[in-house]
C-alpha cells in the first residue's frame, strides 16, 4: 500500500520487521538527548571556532539527511517521489529536532525543480546554542540546514541547498529557511554552502587537530621566547640582546628603531633596511601600504608592507610599535623575504615589543629616579642660603664642581590655565627644555644639574659651557628658546638669568636674582622672552624689599600722568627728563643732545612744572623722578615707547 509523508508515525518506524533485530541497530541509528547535543556544539565551537564548527555541523547534517532519505526509501512504498521528499519534513518532527512548517513549496520531479520556504519552530539546535553562548551575528541552525540539503538532494537526484535567513540564535523571532536547487539560487548562495558536502567530515577534524598542534607549538615557542626575553630584561642586557634572541628564534633579520624611526639595534641580514627612509618616501609606496603606515603611526597597529620593491628593497617587513605608558617609544621590524604573514611571527613580534617596552620603562625609571635625585639636590642648593657639608659632599660625589662660576637659569611657561602636575603638553614642553640643556652640556663636555619643580625648569649653566660655545648668557637663552619653538610653535616660554655666581655659596642669591628678572620681565615686556638680572639696573637693589607691583605703582604715581600725556601728544617729556638728569641737569648740553633750542628746552621744563608739578630745581623732586625713571627702565617702558632707535640702541643701553 502506498504511503504519504504526513501519515508516518513512530509506530510505523519501530514496528517494521520486528524479527530483524532491534530497529535502531538494524538501521544504524540511535536516540540522543538535546542537552548532550548542546554540549557537543559547545565543545566544537570552543575547540574549532564558530566558522569551522559550522562547516563540521553542515557536513554532518548533510550525511544524516542523505542516510535517512535512503533508509526511508527502502522502508516505505511511497506514493510518489514528492511524498518521499516530504518525508524529511515528517522526520524532523518525529526525531524531536524541530517542527518544520513549509509555507511555500514547489516540487517538479520530472524537471528536477525544487523551491521551498518555511519555518523551523522550536529548533533544538538554536535553543541549545543560546544555552551556552550569546546571540550570534548569523543563523546557527547548521545541522538543520545540512540535513534538509542532504535529504532533498538525495531524494530529488539534484543538488539542493537550504539556507537559514532568520534565526532565534541571532535574536530573530523565528527560524526561517529557504531551500532551492543551485540553478535557482544563482549567485545568491555562498560557495561554502555549495561545497560543504564534498569533503569528508574527518578532514575537518584532521585540520582542527593540526591547527591545535600548531597553536600548541606556537604557545610553547612563545613561552620559551618570552622567558628568554624576560631574562634579558632582568639581567639588564639591553636591546641588542633582545634583537639577537628574536632574530635567532624567527630566523629573520630584526631592526629596533626609536620613535624617530632611527635604528637602535639590529640583527641578521637586514638588506640596508631603513624604516626612516621608508617613512620619508612613503609616497613611493602603493596606496594600501601608505594607509598601513598611517594606521601604524596614528593607531599603533602591527602592519606588513608589501610594495617596498619600488624603493629598491626586496623584502616585506612586519612592523609593530613599542608603547610605554601610552606613548610610542620606537618600533620593531622583522625583515621577511615573503609576503606571507606567519601567525608565529605576528605573535612573537608583539611579545617582543612588550619586552622592549618593559626594558625601556626600566631604563626610563632608572634615569628618571637619578634625575629626580639630582633635581632635588639642585633644589636644596638653590633654596638654602647656607649649605651644610653633606650637600656639598653629595655634589662632589656626583662629579659636579659648583665652586666655579655659574649662572642660574629659570625656564617658566606662561599659561596660568595649565596644571603642571597633570597637563601632558606642559610636561612634554619641559622635557624638550631639559633635553636641549643636556644636549648643550654634553657637547661642551660639561655635567649639568637640572630641576623640574615649582612649575618650572631651573639649572646651573657654567661659564665654561658658555665659553666653549662662544655664547653670552642671553645668546644661550635665545638659542634654547628657538629649539623649544621648533617643537612647540605656540610656546609661551620665558627665561630668567642671574648675575654670575662665583661659587656654590652664591647660587642661592643667583636663584633669587633669576626669579626677580622673571617677575620684572613678565610685567611689561610682552615681546621679550629672555630676561637678565644684570639688565634691570640699579633698581635691582630694591627688589628684595619691595615687590615689582609696588615699585611700578610708585613710579606711576610720579610719572604715570606724563607717560599717558606723551602717548597721546607725542610730547617727549619723559625723554626730556631722562636725558636732562643723565646730563647732570645741564640745560645747554641736554638741548644740544635732543637737538632743541634753549627756549624749547626751557618750555618743556616749564610745562612739566605747570602741568604735572615736576619742579626739576627741587632736589627731592629730582631724586624721586630719577627713581621712577629707573623703575620704568627696568620694566622696559622707556625703551619701547619714548626713544628712537638710535638713542635706544646706544645711549639708553649705555645708561643701563
Amino acid at each position: 500500500m502506498a504511503i504519504k509523508a504526513n501519515t508516518i508515525t513512530l509506530g510505523d518506524l519501530f514496528g517494521m520487521n520486528p524479527e530483524n533485530d532491534n530497529f535502531l541497530q538494524a538501521h544504524r541509528m540511535f536516540i540522543s538527548s538535546a542537552d548532550a547535543w548542546g554540549a557537543l556544539i559547545k565543545d566544537l565551537i570552543l575547540a574549532l571556532g564558530i566558522e569551522r564548527a559550522k562547516r563540521f555541523l553542515l557536513r554532518y547534517g548533510y550525511q544524516c539527511g542523505r542516510h535517512e532519505a535512503l533508509m526511508l526509501k527502502e522502508m516505505f512504498n511511497w506514493e510518489n517521489i514528492r511524498e518521499w521528499i516530504m518525508g524529511g519534513v515528517t522526520m524532523h518532527g518525529l526525531s524531536g529536532r524541530t517542527t518544520s512548517v513549509p509555507v511555500n513549496v514547489h516540487i517538479d520531479v520530472e524537471n528536477q525543480e525544487f523551491e521551498a520556504e518555511g519555518y523551523w519552530n522550536n529548533s533544538y539546535e538554536a535553543q541549545q546554542y543560546l544555552q551556552h553562548f550569546p546571540t550570534h551575528s548569523e543563523p546557527v541552525c547548521y545541522f538543520l540546514e545540512g540535513y534538509a540539503s542532504g535529504y532533498c538532494s538525495t531524494s530529488l537526484g539534484k543538488k539542493v541547498v537550504f539556507k537559514e535567513v532568520e534565526c532565534i540564535g541571532k535574536g530573530d523571532p523565528h527560524c526561517h529557511f529557504i531551500g532551492k536547487t543551485l540553478d535557482l539560487w544563482g549567485d545568491e548562495i555562498s560557495p561554502e554552502l555549495v561545497d560543504y558536502a564534498r569533503e569528508d567530515i574527518g578532514d575537518e577534524l584532521d585540520q582542527a587537530h593540526k591547527r591545535i598542534e600548531k597553536q600548541s607549538e606556537i604557545l610553547k615557542r612563545g613561552n620559551l621566547l618570552s622567558n628568554q626575553l624576560t631574562q634579558i630584561v632582568l639581567q639588564e642586557k639591553g636591546l641588542d640582546s633582545i634583537a639577537q634572541t628574536l632574530g635567532r628564534s624567527l630566523k629573520c633579520g630584526i631592526v629596533i628603531s626609536n620613535k624617530d624611526f632611527e635604528p637602535l639595534s639590529q640583527y641578521g641580514d637586514v638588506f640596508e633596511y631603513s624604516l626612516k627612509r621608508i617613512i620619508e618616501k612613503k609616497e613611493n609606496l602603493d596606496p594600501s601600504d601608505q594607509k598601513k603606515i598611517i594606521e601604524m603611526i596614528h593607531h599603533r597597529t602591527t602592519i606588513q608592507l608589501n610594495t617596498l620593491d619600488k624603493q629598491g628593497f626586496f623584502h616585506y617587513p612586519l612592523i609593530t610599535p613599542i608603547i610605554v605608558r601610552n606613548h610610542v617609544y620606537g618600533y620593531i621590524s622583522i625583515i621577511k623575504n615573503s609576503k606571507e604573514m606567519d601567525e608565529l611571527e605576528s605573535s612573537f613580534i608583539e611579545r617582543a615589543a612588550n619586552i622592549c617596552a618593559l626594558h625601556i620603562l626600566n631604563e626610563k625609571t632608572a634615569i628618571d629616579t637619578e634625575l629626580k635625585m639630582k633635581g632635588e639636590l639642585l633644589d636644596e642648593v638653590l633654596l638654602q642660603p647656607k649649605l651644610d657639608s653633606n650637600i656639598t659632599k653629595k655634589i662632589s660625589f656626583l662629579g659636579y664642581n659648583l665652586n666655579k662660576p655659574h649662572y642660574v637659569f629659570i625656564f617658566r611657561l606662561q599659561n596660568p590655565s595649565f596644571d603642571f602636575q597633570k597637563d601632558e603638553l606642559v610636561h612634554d614642553e619641559k622635557e624638550v627644555i631639559m633635553n636641549v640643556l643636556r644636549k648643550y652640556s654634553a657637547n661642551a663636555g660639561e655635567n649639568i644639574l637640572i630641576s623640574n619643580s615649582f612649575g618650572q625648569v631651573q639649572t646651573l649653566i657654567s661659564e665654561d659651557l658658555l665659553k666653549t660655545n662662544n655664547w653670552s648668557e642671553k645668546e644661550l637663552g635665545t638659542s634654547i628658546l628657538k629649539e623649544v619653538k621648533k617643537e612647540f610653535p605656540s610656546s609661551q616660554l620665558i627665561i630668567g638669568i642671574s648675575n654670575i655666581c662665583l661659587n656654590i655659596n652664591g647660587v642661592h642669591e643667583g636663584y633669587k636674582q633669576a626669579k626677580k628678572a622673571l617677575e620684572i620681565g613678565q610685567i611689561n615686556n610682552e615681546n621679550q622672552h629672555v630676561f637678565q638680572f644684570s639688565a634691570i639696573g640699579p633698581i635691582s637693589i630694591l627688589l628684595d624689599a619691595r615687590n615689582p607691583q609696588e615699585l611700578e605703582a610708585y613710579a606711576d604715581h610720579i610719572l604715570g600722568a606724563i607717560y599717558q600725556y606723551d602717548i597721546q601728544k607725542s610730547a617727549e617729556l619723559l625723554k626730556t627728563l631722562y636725558f636732562y638728569l643723565n646730563n647732570e641737569c645741564n640745560l645747554h648740553k641736554t638741548a644740544r643732545f635732543l637737538n632743541l633750542s634753549i627756549g624749547g628746552m626751557r618750555y618743556r621744563l616749564a610745562n612739566l612744572k605747570e602741568r604735572f608739578n615736576i619742579d626739576m630745581m627741587n632736589s627731592t623732586t629730582r631724586r624721586e623722578v630719577q627713581m621712577a625713571l629707573d623703575i620704568y627702565t627696568a620694566f622696559g617702558k622707556l625703551s619701547t615707547l619714548l626713544f628712537n632707535q638710535e638713542v635706544a640702541g646706544i645711549e639708553y643701553q649705555d645708561l643701563r
